[in-house]
């Protein structure tokens, strides 16, 4: 069964009286600046930048709703390779910036040539799994395991007070020399961001092309031969690998023929719909989605700007909700190459609609909230003193600072996971589940934030944004693990093993989070402490050239500081229209730009 058809449906707007906007500025002379100000600079060489969202008309909608059902294209034709541009413009909407929120440095990628990827073809075809011919180019995509401050922190997390002394060194030897995770729900985090990033990728190829090219990508698992052979060609070293680099995701990339690329047979959704200027436009506003978090008049601060204060007459319309659980089952499908109805079950999915009374809304929001909290509450009284107290009790503050991470606010919020036996019995290995499950999640998210900028009215940020969580579910692992909590998945899916791995937030309103909320991923003076900066080219994407790895736009003394898809124009400004200095980037050298990499660099 092919994946059915999505409909972006756009989401009524308040009343006039309600409809505001960040209207962040640039703090006065002598004035202290806040999260709410504007910077005073951009110093980065990550392609995203400070950006605002691009309303789309709903034609356009109807149009790019085309992205949200691809199918893997089933061959390549000739045509011309890709620009450096296009590669760094495909970079930027995959590795570079598939997850909206924490960009750890964990993902990166090695991109081939033509003649490595006839290479990479037959490799693939003598292991047995599918591969395309004639691709003009190739990704090879590498992760290691999820480490971070907030892993550090959960090293001193479920100790008694005297056996700390000997288990907290012992754990963290585990998790030193056999990558040993403290709460399951951690180990999973990698293989659910490369199911985000695979579906970001298939996107990527299209609209960086301007639609002439489409990606064929595989999500493993890897024979272990292969997978050996494929980080060769990568260019993985023996020390990255002993750091706990490995290979993850692969894509070839190649031209199509116009008109056999459609969505999958009987949908009526064409990817030739999607022109040249569309795809320049998209790519823009893909850059420009931000996970929300905060909900006017519900859990804004005290010192937010008026903006934030007050509650707005919005709702996430209840068949917009219906197609992004559509786009949902789509992914799922088309990771995991179960039938359609299959991922319908294995999906699983509890509702907690804040907008009715019950045990189904308020009140077990409130449930909720309360056992993250009292998790919260052991996990701070627990942390060893002869760890905390030398640090100036750093390490609990952190955990404090965790709250934050659990604020479940919404009109329409939903808890998803899986079952490992049913998984099983399904066939399905449990890793390319969870990949499938990240892809998934990201797209129906995708579908309500798409429907967020349909229409939006003049004055406004948006119509609706969603903030997709792993904290809540980090912090129910904790207490399962270590407090006799039980799974927060367990009272909708009784007698079953069901394990809850991510939470969508779908918050209907028109004003964007906070500036700050960005900047601490893109500004080192502003990097929060459990975040990493977003990454430029050369950090995260290496061109396989001449037998050679070469990091992208790292050439001559000179790095990136352009800012991808920036002739759309969507930078933040302030109210008098003044720039961010640094934020509209500056363009990389367009003989370097325009022309095929392996072409013209030896």
């Amino acid at each position: 069964m092919p994946q059915k058809p999505i409909r972006l449906l756009p989401i009524p707007p308040p009343p006039p009286a309600q409809r505001v906007a960040r209207d962040a500025r640039f703090a006065a002379e002598g004035e202290r600046r806040g999260r709410y100000h504007l910077p005073e600079q951009l110093d980065s060489g990550s392609p995203v930048g400070y950006r605002r969202r691009l309303s789309l008309t709903q034609a356009e909608a109807d149009r790019a709703a085309a992205l949200l059902s691809l199918e893997p294209p089933e061959a390549f034709v000739e045509g011309p390779g890709p620009t450096e541009q296009e590669l760094f413009e495909e970079a930027s909407l995959g590795v570079l910036s598939a997850r909206q929120s924490t960009n750890y440095r964990g993902q990166r990628q090695t991109v081939l040539g033509q003649e490595d990827s006839r290479q990479l073809h037959l490799l693939l075809q003598r292991a047995g799994l599918p591969s395309l011919a004639g691709a003009t180019h190739s990704l090879i995509g590498l992760y290691r395991p999820y480490w971070t401050p907030f892993t550090m922190l959960l090293t001193f997390v479920g100790h008694t007070a005297l056996g700390s002394l000997a288990t907290v060194p012992w754990r963290a030897w585990k998790k030193y020399s056999a990558e040993a995770v403290d709460i399951p729900t951690i180990g999973y985090l990698p293989d659910l961001h490369i199911g985000i990033w695979a579906d970001a990728t298939e996107r990527a190829a299209l609209l960086a092309s301007g639609g002439r090219r489409r990606a064929h990508t595989l999500i493993g698992p890897w024979p272990g031969a292969l997978r050996t052979q494929l980080e060769d060609l990568a260019g993985l070293t023996l020390t990255e690998r002993r750091a706990g680099w490995r290979l993850g995701l692969v894509a070839q990339i190649g031209n199509v023929q116009a008109g056999a690329a459609e969505t999958g047979a009987g949908t009526g959704a064409s990817l030739d719909a999607i022109d040249p200027a569309l795809c320049r436009k998209l790519g823009a506003l893909l850059l420009s989605l931000r996970s929300e978090r905060i909900q006017p008049g519900v859990n804004q601060e005290e010192k937010a700007p008026a903006a934030y204060q007050a509650r707005q007459e919005m709702d996430v319309p209840a068949e917009l909700v219906e197609m992004a659980g559509r786009a949902g089952y789509n992914a799922f499908h088309r990771w995991t190459g179960c039938d359609r109805e299959a991922a319908k079950a294995l999906l699983l999915m509890e509702r907690v609609d804040v907008l009715e009374g019950g045990k189904s809304g308020k009140e077990r929001l409130r449930e909720i909230r309360k056992e993250l909290e009292e998790i919260t509450d052991k996990v701070v009284a627990g942390i060893p003193l002869w760890v905390d107290l030398p640090t100036g009790r750093k390490i609990s503050t952190n955990a404090e600072r965790g709250r934050k991470a659990f604020a479940l606010t919404g009109q329409r919020i939903y808890i998803g996971g899986l079952s490992p036996a049913a998984v099983a019995a399904a066939g399905i290995p449990w890793e390319r589940a969870l990949r499938a499950f990240g892809a998934a999640a990201s797209r129906s998210a995708l579908v309500c934030e798409l429907a967020g900028c349909i229409g939006i009215p003049e004055g406004c940020d948006m119509l609706g944004g969603i903030c997709l969580m792993a904290g809540p579910v980090n912090q129910n692992d904790i207490g399962k693990q270590y407090y006799g909590y039980k799974d927060l998945l367990a009272g909708a899916h009784p007698g079953t093993d069901a394990t809850a791995l991510l939470v969508w937030t779908l918050k209907a309103k028109t004003v964007a989070d906070p500036i700050g909320n960005e900047e601490q991923l893109q500004s080192h003076a502003r990097k929060g402490a459990l975040v990493d900066l977003r990454p430029a080219p050369h950090e995260a994407v290496n061109l396989r050239i001449g037998g050679g790895i070469v990091p992208m736009r790292s050439r001559d003394g000179r790095t990136n500081a352009e800012r991808a898809f920036g002739d759309q124009q969507n930078f933040v400004v302030a109210p008098d229209g003044r720039h961010i200095p640094g934020n509209t980037g500056s363009a990389w050298p367009r003989a370097w730009a325009d022309v095929n990499p392996w072409q013209e660099r030896p």
